[in-house]
């Protein structure tokens, strides 16, 4: 089926509103007659075995709203057969630009069935979520209409949208809206909490691009892997590395399983993985022992400010680790630092191509410059003073990294969910802990902020999903369960795909709890996992 492969999952509502719907076609559908929303494409898919029969919509919404001129974002909605009240929509991944979905895919799968009608965004723009040329216009000028929808008003104008077309085809009003997105998903989240906090009831933020200094950050990394030949890191060694660290902390959470649940209790080093003489395996040449301090230091501007947190030194390996998002997965060419991995542009790593992106588009420094051009100090993980002012202007419409812009939201009684993964080497976690632990600040206290905003920290899981621990995980229904309940999530479990061959299944926990093994009973069953206080 090509519609929506991205909701294919779902139980079918055991009960629902029996709406007399319009017709699922451009005519009727248009003829609801929405304001700024055009319909181009409507086309009825049936219910196939547990998914449920929807009518699949494609159109345009004019954005408006503050200084810059008009726009235009395509969207695409599903409108279930049977309707529960309820609206959802997914963010997007990357630069944007395209209606692919980063949002948790356990949810994703299930909101068709639990009677979601369900919206997703290009953010007014088309592209393949790494090119940023659509930033610029024609004459090199930044495009000030693409970037500000980009950054929140294209989502806020196709929510309002997409509510108003999803009442009016239901003759019912919506009566419970979420957010759901991970990376720029993510951010597109916290953006609308803070810009937009009537829209949504609660927002889900997974593993969130709340900062765009994110990219300053991994080009510092990229220095440091580029610094010489010897500085590669093979996927092997990273293996080896982390069968190491592994080895080491996998039990302070009580149970020797595989998985190191709090990866900053991990007092392991990248100097302590410096090779000794005599050794070759499962240990680093100083060069690269400096590419994995840069990855786990913080980064800082020259006047000692953190502007970015560290990653973790866990779980560095797998399909969608350390090599595929920062370092390569093959030994760069250094004859040319403009283009290392021109023989196969495959083999570069994810952030190469989006930093490259950001130098040229989002910057405006133009083609010829590159990732060796930028005021960076790998050595010392600093970042010079005019790069770091001009990433602030370009980026300071789309940031989310304040957590007082979410007062106003939280004060109305809205929820928020953030989660990350532990090891995620795309962006690092320490990014949300650091903005949780300023929020519950500004909130007087850790108590206060757990009644309406909650951080689960995943053990093992890369971004977005994906590494060796449990990456399917509910959190809708947990929520479902807060706004329309009452009850908010005292822990959330989390699963390991049915293929995956190493098994894991844990509870997590709200920060700053975390799981710890009982000590009795299979390891695999999350009843046996508690939520206690972090050590130290």
């Amino acid at each position: 089926m090509r519609h929506f492969g991205w909701a294919l999952l779902g139980l079918l509502a055991g009960t629902g509103l029996a709406q007399a719907a319009p017709g699922c076609d451009l005519a009727a559908l248009n003829g609801l007659q929405v304001a700024d929303l055009r319909v181009v494409e409507a086309k009825p898919v049936a219910a196939a075995g547990v998914n449920p029969a929807y009518c699949d919509v494609r159109g345009t919404v004019v954005t408006r709203g503050g200084p810059v001129g008009e726009g235009l974002a395509r969207f695409a909605m599903q409108l279930p057969e049977r309707w529960e009240r309820r609206f959802l929509f997914l963010g997007v991944g990357g630069n944007a630009g395209n209606l692919v979905p980063s949002a948790n895919p356990t949810d994703r799968a299930a909101a068709l069935g639990k009677g979601y009608a369900v919206v997703l965004t290009d953010t007014g723009h088309e592209g393949d979520g790494t090119s940023a040329k659509w930033t610029v216009t024609a004459d090199g000028a930044a495009d000030t209409v693409k970037r500000v929808d980009f950054f929140h008003r294209a989502a806020h104008n196709v929510t309002v949208a997409g509510k108003a077309l999803a009442a009016a085809y239901y003759a019912a009003r919506v009566e419970h809206a979420y957010f759901d997105g991970c990376s720029t998903g993510g951010r597109m989240a916290l953006m609308e909490a803070e810009r937009y906090p009537e829209d949504y009831d609660g927002v889900i933020s997974g593993d969130p691009m709340m900062s765009f200094h994110t990219y300053t950050a991994r080009a510092v990394v990229q220095r440091a892997a580029l610094a010489s030949a010897a500085a590669y890191i093979p996927p092997a060694t990273l293996a080896a590395i982390d069968a190491r660290v592994t080895g080491q902390c996998d039990a302070l959470d009580g149970a020797r399983d595989g998985l190191v649940q709090d990866p900053t209790a991990c007092r392991v080093k990248a100097e302590d993985l410096l090779c000794k003489p005599g050794e070759t395996a499962a240990c680093l040449n100083p060069a690269q022992m400096r590419v994995l301090q840069a990855y786990t230091s913080p980064f800082r501007d020259k006047k000692g400010h953190v502007l970015f947190g560290p990653w973790a030194l866990t779980d560095l390996s797998g399909a969608q680790g350390v090599a595929y998002n920062v370092t390569g997965r093959a030994a760069p060419d250094l004859a040319d630092l403009a283009a290392p991995w021109r023989a196969d542009a495959a083999l570069a790593p994810r952030s190469w191509a989006l930093v490259q992106e950001m130098v040229t588009y989002w910057l405006r420094l133009g083609p010829k410059a590159s990732v060796a051009d930028l005021d960076l100090d790998p050595a010392r993980n600093v970042v010079g003073e005019k790069l770091v002012a001009l990433m602030n202007a370009t980026y300071a419409e789309g940031n989310a990294r304040d957590p007082a812009r979410l007062q106003r939201f939280l004060a109305q009684g809205r929820k928020l969910i953030l989660y990350h993964g532990a090891s995620d080497p795309s962006i690092p976690a320490s990014q949300s802990v650091a903005f949780y632990r300023e929020l519950a600040g500004l909130q007087h206290g850790m108590t206060k902020t757990q009644a309406s905003a909650r951080l689960f920290l995943v053990p093992g899981m890369h971004h977005c999903g994906g590494g060796p621990g449990p990456d399917q995980f509910d959190t809708l229904s947990a929520m479902e369960n807060w706004v329309e309940h009452g009850v908010a999530p005292a822990a959330i479990v989390a699963r390991t795909k049915p293929e995956v061959a190493a098994k894991h299944a844990l509870k997590l926990c709200p920060y700053p709890q975390q799981g710890r093994y009982s000590g009795a009973g299979d390891v695999q069953d999350p009843a046996n996992w508690a939520c206690v206080a972090k050590a130290g």
